[in-house]
């Protein structure tokens, strides 16, 4: 998506000289407003893409998109896998915006804002640096990064989902099950490289495949790789 994302701002910048209204780019220091001003602006939906949840320009948008959720706002945050690292942001979202749904994804995004559908803003990040800030009102751009957004929604599990997981699947035992199964171990060798028994590894196997809600092993290794619980295969998205 981030590709994609980029040459649509490409394709926008292409044609600035004969419409500046259309994309509007900013000094990184002007971000925080503009953000601002879109989510405060918006009416009926929120499209939030956050990457990176650990700065404090983050954690001070979760009052806001909190606050829009309440006047009746749609508010959906696209969050990254590091967000599950930030205890402080995570608490946020508990206290302030309860009412905002969260999907988790494993790739790298732009961050972006869209509000209603009309104007969007939208920035890239390098380490924690924030560049190629925006300000985009072309309708064919926005309305291709909203198409963007909701193939990485319907592809991604949601917070909720990877917090009902119990400590015990997430514990350094049950990952290295998982990766176990994934590399197509035996049993008896995977056992061994635990120091438990094979039966013992056998109600492991069957307690985190019932638990991912899972019918397979193989479907169990999948949904982990979906929960951020393993990294996704070389190569995959």
């Amino acid at each position: 998506m981030a590709v994609q994302t980029r040459r649509l701002f490409e394709s926008v910048a292409d044609r600035r000289d004969a419409d500046e209204q259309l994309l509007a780019t900013l000094d990184p220091a002007e971000g925080a407003g503009a953000v601002a001003r879109a989510i405060d602006a918006a009416e009926r939906s929120l499209v939030v893409i956050l990457s990176a949840c650990g700065d404090g320009e983050a954690a001070r948008l979760v009052p806001r998109l909190g606050q829009a959720a309440t006047r009746g706002v749609e508010v959906r945050l696209l969050a990254g896998m590091a967000l599950l690292e930030h205890r402080f942001f995570m608490e946020l979202l508990d206290t302030y915006a309860p009412d905002v749904r969260v999907r988790l994804v494993r790739e790298s995004l732009h961050e972006a804002v869209l509000a209603d559908g009309t104007v969007g803003v939208a920035w890239s990040r390098t380490g924690a640096s924030i560049g190629g800030l925006a300000v985009v009102r072309a309708p064919d751009v926005l309305r291709n990064l909203r198409a963007l957004f909701q193939v990485s929604w319907a592809n991604s599990p949601t917070l909720a989902d990877y917090r009902r997981l119990s400590d015990h699947v997430r514990s350094d035992t049950a990952r290295q099950i998982l990766l176990a199964l994934s590399s197509g171990r035996t049993d008896e060798a995977a056992a061994r490289g635990l120091s438990i028994s094979v039966r013992t590894y056998r109600r492991y196997v069957a307690e985190i495949i019932r638990e991912l809600g899972a019918n397979s092993r193989f479907q169990a290794g999948a949904r982990a790789v979906e929960l951020g619980l393993l990294p996704s295969v070389p190569g995959g998205s």
